[in-house]
């Protein structure tokens, strides 16, 4: 039989009010104006790009239509972003403008000037040349990497759409009539875009394909695809109205894509329900998917057309295939409005899979999964610690921060605001349908989403965001327990402490469940934390026989529980190495802790790292934090923990 145990007057005073005591971090200022579609001086309302390839080479000839509205009178000069791309001339209503090439950018000098809010459109005639390097725009001929047919096809997130069309190549500028991507290619070959079919028209051995898309849409986001590919569809329903669901994958992989796809429709119908997300963003036109190779990612989640690798047609790929889809909502109906916030994108996605996972595979698969998944975080933060929110440059795709942090924050968040039963969804899945309702179809940063899940759970959560989102590292407990008989029943005493990485918070604030157990039962405690280290004292009905703590998993950390509260000081550090110099594995011997134990190279650069709870001996392979075998030479080794620092060298040979 299983009890449950709430300290509910300490709990909720401790969540419906912000951290004074101890508040360690000043959140960074947001900038002065936030990036909105009117910081520059023009808004882009819509695209249009008519593209022509042989797929022969990477080369093409196309026209890209800007249709956009000044934001200040006498508009006469703008410039577009354009990289590795030839502009032939610029034309407005028919009338020549002049232009001069910048770096990767084109600087345009209208005709007349214009006034503050009246729309113009210019015609960009472009071409691209064969033999550019692959960027933004990727061709591949036939036989390469031993694909069956050639292949043209655009992924441009970050920055990268510059390098196919001229654009206003930045996430908060959403075009807001959405796009037309018109693609001509031989008769032999298809090709696919966003939106709808509008229609496919045929001359002298070329095709054209049509596509319109009238959801607004950022560059990023724009796409099209072409090859000899093998094309079907299938019919999401929901309630009366049906959805098209479109597929382009080389005939080869056909018979096996169609199996590995099977579960779309069911994909679709779970992130919709009234419940989770709500409608399908884009239901008025479609959703598909484009499976090319070569590919260097897993899949680009472009509005209502997702490309993916060739190897989730062959051999699918379940919890991708769900992240990419969510990305629809989160990503492409709600965009971050730039890539420091890219964790709303990739956090958001990441913790949709995860969903989808308990909802095929049930509540044990899905802890397997986001437990795993939080190892590949900590590996990456010990070698590259750094927040999610506004990541160093180069580091916005990081697998362990911005997809699997990301998604944890979103989870403990779920957790803070005690939305905890499974299957159910509460009032965190509200909070993310109000965000989704409330920015439809625009950008958000992370005090968007902040302060609409505040005032759709009633929760200060600055402590909460200052500490996961805006700081880097993660909480490592220890935690110590103890029972005592009293006079007519029984308590638990438990010491809690934290010994976080430098860098990090030095509390992490979060409320913490604990399972106490007896011979016959168990009791679930949660409680406030407010300071390191920290003792409380539960009545309980019965000895308890053993304490694990966050049993349920809604918290990203590392902890040891250990039988016993010591009330003396921590043992002081010491660290002392087996022979010195060596030439195999390294053994390095622990006194004391809990610490991080660091292996520095003779520049300062972190290359491997590991947490030590106490007395014990690490043997280092060699090896840094990506599995590569370090080169002989002069390492530092560094024991730090909250009673100190010792330090090393150690001297490796060949």
């Amino acid at each position: 039989m299983k009890t449950l145990v709430i300290l509910a007057l300490l709990f909720a005073a401790a969540q419906s009010q912000p951290f004074t005591e101890g508040k360690w971090l000043v959140r960074p200022e947001p900038p002065a104006t936030v990036l909105r579609d009117s910081t520059h001086h023009f808004d882009v309302r819509f695209y249009r790009i008519d593209l022509a390839t042989t797929v022969l080479s990477g080369a093409f000839t196309a026209r890209c239509r800007v249709e956009l509205t000044p934001r200040h009178d006498n508009f006469d000069t703008f410039s577009l972003h354009i990289a590795s791309l030839v502009c032939d001339s610029i034309r407005r209503d028919g009338n020549a403008c002049t232009f001069t090439m910048l770096s990767q950018r084109v600087l345009v000098d209208l005709d007349r000037p214009f006034a503050n809010g009246e729309s113009l459109g210019i015609d960009i005639y472009y071409h691209r040349t064969a033999g550019t390097p692959l960027r933004g725009y990727y061709w591949y001929a036939k036989g390469t990497q031993s694909i069956p047919h050639a292949v043209a096809y655009s992924v441009c997130e970050t920055d990268d759409s510059r390098y196919w069309f001229p654009c206003f190549d930045q996430p908060w500028d959403k075009a807001e009539r959405g796009c037309q991507i018109n693609v001509a290619v031989p008769d032999s070959f298809s090709a696919c875009a966003n939106g709808s079919l509008d229609s496919v028209s045929s001359s002298a051995g070329t095709k054209k394909y049509w596509w319109t898309h009238r959801y607004p849409i950022p560059t990023y986001l724009m796409c099209m695809a072409a090859s000899k590919f093998t094309n079907w569809r299938i019919w999401h329903h929901a309630g009366a109205e049906s959805m098209a669901v479109r597929y382009y994958v080389w005939p080869e992989d056909s018979s096996l894509a169609a199996n590995n796809f099977s579960r779309m429709s069911d994909m679709l119908s779970f992130f919709s329900q009234d419940g989770i997300y709500g409608l399908y963003p884009f239901f008025s036109e479609k959703y598909g998917m484009v499976a090319v190779y070569p590919y260097p990612w897993g899949g680009m989640e472009h509005q209502t057309m997702t490309t993916i690798h060739r190897s989730w047609a062959r051999n699918g790929s379940n919890n991708g295939i769900a992240h990419e889809l969510s990305h629809q909502w989160y990503g492409d109906m709600v965009t971050c409005v730039d890539w420091r916030n890219i964790w709303l994108n990739e956090g958001f996605a990441t913790y949709s899979d995860e969903l989808y996972e308990y909802h095929m595979n049930g509540r044990t698969s899905f802890l397997n999964l986001i437990t795993s998944r939080a190892d590949d975080y900590f590996q990456e933060e010990a070698s590259d610690p750094h927040p999610i929110y506004n990541p160093p440059s180069g580091h916005e795709f990081d697998w362990g921060h911005s997809y699997v942090k990301g998604g944890w924050v979103q989870h403990m968040l779920r957790y803070v605001e005690g939305d905890t039963t499974w299957p159910a969804t509460g009032v965190f899945f509200a909070g993310l349908r109000q965000y989704g309702e409330s920015l439809a179809y625009r950008n958000a940063n992370t005090d968007d989403y902040q302060r609409i899940m505040e005032r759709t759970s009633g929760l200060d959560l600055d402590w909460f965001f200052n500490e996961w989102v805006y700081a880097q590292g993660y909480p490592n407990y220890t935690c110590g327990w103890q029972g005592r008989q009293t006079q007519d029943a029984w308590e638990v005493t438990i010491n809690l402490s934290q010994s976080n990485a430098n860098g990090a918070p030095a509390v992490f604030h979060m409320p913490v469940e604990v399972r106490v157990q007896f011979a016959t039962g168990d009791t679930y405690i949660r409680y406030p934390v407010t300071t390191s280290p920290q003792r409380n004292t539960f009545p309980v009905r019965a000895q308890p026989t053993a304490v694990t703590f966050d049993p349920n998993e809604w918290i990203l950390d590392e902890h040891n529980v250990m039988v016993g509260i010591e009330d003396r000081p921590a043992t002081v550090l010491r660290l002392s190495l087996g022979p010195n110099p060596v030439r195999t594995a390294a053994r390095l011997q622990v006194t004391g802790g809990p610490a991080a134990l660091g292996i520095f190279d003779a520049t300062g650069r972190c290359v491997r790292t590991f947490p030590v709870s106490g007395a014990q001996v690490v043997v280092w392979d060699r090896l840094d934090q990506k599995g590569r075998r370090v080169p002989a030479g002069v390492y530092a080794v560094r024991l730090t923990g909250k009673s100190g620092t010792d330090t090393a060298k150690l001297v490796l040979t060949e």
